[in-house]
């Protein structure tokens, strides 16, 4: 389907909007979630079926839950809960090293050619940038078509011992996941349930390993994680505890997302909603330290596709009457970033 369409997009100008954007949100108010605030969703029979009619029945759900809060539940996956037992272990002994030993991690240092994986440590300003310091401290690792899980930073065996083969182990079966759940989106978008296989043979992802540690009193507007929305076509989320605030878009208010230890929850990123002609919605989320007895631990697993693979206008999602309102755009470009450069 040709239909007309902006010819340029300008990713600094999308940063700047979005950091407009999430500083004029009112975080001042957070109300209990209540049932079906997040949608719950059981893949395990088409999981396990791989049948049409399984497939249609979930992608029904899926399509509601992305078009109505853009988060969802998703149950019935299949991970192995040791796994993820195991990757929050490896979390806690990353954080435990002692901070000369992480700091050696840095992201960003000027002797490492790979940008944005390693360490920050809290207070950081990165991920998202925000005139504020996230109240966190993070270990971020990445791989695409050109940069494999050998270019990370990773810390010396003899300081963590198996640490890099668990966490790269994790990573791969959260790429496999990922992956399974494609054609369950295809399906909600109404396209053929084998659409995004060819975007998505070398996806870029990134795994973020979050302790927000303890912290009693804190200002008004400072947070474990700022405000934002994700930049991705979508985001797996394991978490520990509470802490992830969300936007009910239907409630027109702040909720406080359950937790469910068997459960990721998925949300859906700033390039599908673009991709998707705004069809499916990214909701505003940030995220809070705990003031109990224990500090927070979260590892989200950020989902796009191949980086160079240009993403044009769903089919199903516009028309003579709804024409695009993006241009075709890759991740690399989305991010200001030139193949070849």
């Amino acid at each position: 389907m040709n239909h007309s369409s902006p010819e340029f997009f300008d990713p600094q100008a999308k940063e700047a909007q979005l950091q407009h954007e999430s500083q004029s949100w009112d975080t001042s108010q957070v109300q209990a979630a209540l049932p079906g605030d997040i949608p719950e969703i059981d893949v395990a029979e088409y999981f396990t079926t791989q049948g049409d009619a399984a497939l249609d029945a979930v992608a029904v759900q899926l399509r509601s839950a992305c078009q109505e809060t853009g988060f969802c539940s998703i149950v019935g996956h299949q991970f192995p809960s040791s796994l993820i037992k195991r990757a929050f272990s490896e979390a806690r002994r990353f954080f435990a090293l002692p901070l000369d030993i992480k700091n050696t991690l840095m992201m960003d240092r000027p002797n490492w050619p790979v940008k944005a994986v390693g360490y920050l440590a809290v207070n950081n300003y990165k991920l998202p940038a925000r005139d504020k310091g996230n109240l966190n401290e993070t270990f971020v690792i990445k791989r695409d078509h050109q940069v494999g899980l050998a270019d990370n930073q990773w810390p010396n065996e003899d300081q963590l011992p198996e640490f890099r083969a668990n966490t790269e182990h994790y990573a791969g079966q959260m790429e496999n996941l990922a992956k399974r759940l494609l054609p369950i989106y295809a399906r909600a978008l109404d396209l053929d349930k084998n659409f995004f296989a060819p975007a998505f043979t070398k996806p870029l992802y990134r795994l973020r390993m979050t302790h927000y540690p303890l912290i009693e009193d804190k200002a008004a507007d400072e947070f474990g994680i700022a405000p934002h929305v994700d930049t991705t076509f979508f985001t797996l989320l394991a978490q520990n505890s509470p802490g992830l605030v969300i936007f009910s878009e239907k409630r027109r208010c702040w909720i406080h997302a359950p937790v469910n230890e068997s459960a990721f929850i998925v949300n859906t990123g700033e390039l599908l909603k673009q991709w998707s002609n705004d069809f499916f919605i990214s909701v505003k989320h940030f995220a809070n330290n705990n003031t109990g007895d224990e500090a927070r631990y979260s590892i989200p697993f950020f989902f796009n596709a191949n980086p160079d693979y240009k993403m044009e206008c769903l089919p199903t999602c516009c028309s003579a009457e709804n024409p695009p309102k993006y241009p075709p755009i890759s991740y690399l470009q989305s991010q200001g970033v030139v193949q070849g450069e």
